[in-house]
């Protein structure tokens, strides 16, 4: 039996929790998050017996043999070194760091300790993408000089998923000091590892990135709106 504990216990924690509580083999034995009553309230829904809000202390004292990272993004990092450093295997969130080389510092560790450190990116499941490289690999196209890809979200624009103006949960969308990079690392750490993924490695990326003004003082709830709305 392979135990898992979820870290961080948000919206998409739930979808994690449901997926791995349908796999033969697999075991949800704790959850943390930094808000108590919200890892309380998870474990209660899933029927996980652990609950923690330091995730040190989880490692150090539950059994695990994998964590799935579902925080912030901001806060990839030091969950997954954590594990890495207890010899766990780390699932995360997209995307895997917020820096270049903090994810370089990821994968040297997990490459140390012999662990699997991952991020499950799911668009390369898409018949397009597979068909694109497929292209690519049998030279049909020639050689590949330059890619365009675009992904356009609605997860703010419209109120179909919620109203941020509302609804604080989706403010950290909105803001650098919570843990975002915005759209660029919402959406375009998807856009980046598809196109590489069809085309082959890039050498070379140009991007422009843009904020929107969105309220009064561009803050709302304690959250400065400073994440990129849009990059190109």
């Amino acid at each position: 039996m392979i135990k898992v504990a979820i870290v961080g216990t948000g919206g998409m924690a739930r979808q994690h929790a449901r997926v791995f509580q349908q796999i033969a083999g697999c075991e949800v034995v704790a959850a943390c998050d930094v808000i108590a009553k919200r890892a309380r309230d998870f474990a209660k829904r899933y029927e996980i017996p652990a609950v923690y809000t330091d995730v040190e202390e989880l490692l150090d004292e539950v059994p695990v043999e994998a964590v799935a990272v579902v925080t912030s993004d901001a806060a990839h990092a030091p969950v997954s070194l954590a594990a890495i450093r207890r010899g766990k295997h780390v699932f995360c969130e997209k995307p895997l760091a917020t820096t270049y080389p903090e994810a370089r510092k990821m994968a040297a560790a997990a490459k140390r300790k012999g662990v699997i450190n991952m991020v499950n990116l799911s668009y390369r499941n898409t018949a397009a993408i597979h068909k694109a490289r497929a292209l690519v690999d049998s030279g049909a196209i020639g050689r590949v000089m330059h890619v365009e890809a675009s992904y356009l979200q609605s997860w703010l624009a419209s109120t179909h998923w919620g109203d941020w103006r509302k609804q604080p949960g989706f403010l950290w969308r909105l803001s650098k000091a919570h843990g975002s990079l915005g759209v660029l690392g919402d959406i375009g750490v998807h856009i980046l590892d598809f196109a590489s993924y069809a085309a082959g490695d890039i050498t070379r990326v140009d991007c422009r990135l843009k904020t929107f003004d969105k309220a009064k003082g561009n803050r709302v709830k304690g959250y400065t709106l400073d994440a990129c709305d849009s990059a190109v």
